[in-house]
């Protein structure tokens, strides 16, 4: 299934890229973010970076948890 740019990307996104992932490598993190602001380019990804894999959000989640709330307090 493919995002449709007529009936998505209207409210603000944002992504949180896993710089250390081997599950989603950053490469492919990349590619997804640049696919999306492709197909919506006026409202691109705010995108927040955490030196950290998914592993590691689970055991240490307060950088996440700090993302979060700068997200929803923007």
């Amino acid at each position: 299934m493919r995002a449709d740019a007529a009936t998505w990307g209207r409210i603000p996104r944002s992504y949180v890229r896993l710089t250390g992932d081997r599950a989603l490598p950053p490469a492919l993190q990349d590619r997804y973010i640049a696919e999306a602001d492709a197909l919506t380019p006026d409202n691109p990804f705010y995108v927040h970076e955490i030196a950290t894999s998914h592993l590691g959000v689970q055991v240490h989640p307060e950088p996440l948890a700090d993302v979060l709330h700068a997200v929803l307090t923007r």
